[in-house]
């Protein structure tokens, strides 16, 4: 049996002002892998510089709540298996932007804010899932 879990984060920028410039950047390639076996962590840490006030909202393709449980799932596994072709993660978010999810925070100019996501997976039974590549997609918008 091979899996491979993967959460990838995916960046948007909003711009509303005509010369601000803001960046992010991340010291895991924009990919949080995880080993498959229940309890199973792994992080990624990121810096966002901007000369001006910005929001910054932090949400997930599978998000099932603001406190950051969400499903890794096997897309193509639906087709050809009765298996289960999902599993459950937990994500903690820390840093400047606080610890909910889903939410619009205000973040001000500053040199650098830092945020930290943690990915924990819940149970994994490896009998009763399909074998295959288990995604999620970490959406962080940030409208300055």
């Amino acid at each position: 049996m091979i899996l491979k879990i993967l959460a990838s984060s995916v960046f948007f920028f909003t711009c509303s002002s005509a010369y601000a410039l803001c960046t992010i950047s991340d010291t895991g390639a924009g990919t949080i892998r995880l080993q498959p076996g229940s309890g199973a962590t792994s992080s990624i840490q990121l810096t966002a510089k901007c000369d001006t006030a910005f929001n910054i909202t932090f949400d997930s393709q599978n998000m099932l709540n603001s406190s950051g449980s969400s499903t890794l799932k096997n897309e193509s596994a639906l087709a050809y298996t009765k298996l289960k072709n999902t599993i459950d993660v937990k994500y903690e978010l820390s840093g400047d932007a606080g610890s909910q999810w889903q939410v619009i925070t205000n973040q001000k100019k500053k040199a650098a804010h830092s945020y930290v996501i943690v990915a924990r997976l819940g149970t994994v039974n490896l009998a009763n899932l399909a074998a295959g590549d288990y995604h999620d997609h970490i959406i962080i918008n940030i409208d300055y």
